[in-house]
């Protein structure tokens, strides 16, 4: 039995784009090491992925936890969209907050903003995977 946060399949999708986009700035950024890095972390997560399926196929079934939380239901497809947009504000909320915390006079609202866009995205990123490991299960239910 799989848990969600821990080794369900959007764990893993959302730890692949998370580690796709720290990637990307790494590479933006010129850091050669850590971009290197992180091809072998994509790498790895993406065979854990493949596991996850070979699973799902092999026992004819998904299997998880999931976290107790209400949604309604939309396709799994809006649902990774969704959380990638979530993991890019993630991303850019907390670049925002670091560069005026790194600054001489940091700007309260703007860190304030982006606490609260951080929060949201956060709480958005939690109900996107839970929707995902749900519609995954369905789809794999064991008959």
């Amino acid at each position: 039995m799989r848990i969600t946060n821990i080794d369900t399949l959007s764990a893993l999708l959302d730890r692949l784009v998370t580690e796709r986009i720290k990637h990307y700035f790494f590479s933006k950024d010129g850091l050669t090491e850590k971009v290197l890095h992180q091809e072998q972390v994509i790498s790895s997560i993406r065979n854990k992925i493949r596991e996850v399926f070979e699973e799902i196929i092999g026992e004819n079934g998904y299997q998880y936890i999931g976290e107790l939380r209400t949604f309604d239901e939309n396709s799994i497809v809006e649902e990774l969209e969704q959380l990638i947009v979530n993991d890019i504000n993630i991303g850019e909320a907390d670049r925002a907050r670091l560069e005026q915390v790194k600054s001489e006079k940091p700007d309260i609202e703007v860190l304030t903003r982006n606490e609260k866009r951080l929060r949201k995205a956060n709480e958005g990123r939690a109900s996107n995977k839970n929707k995902i490991d749900y519609f995954v299960g369905e789809i794999f239910k064991k008959r």
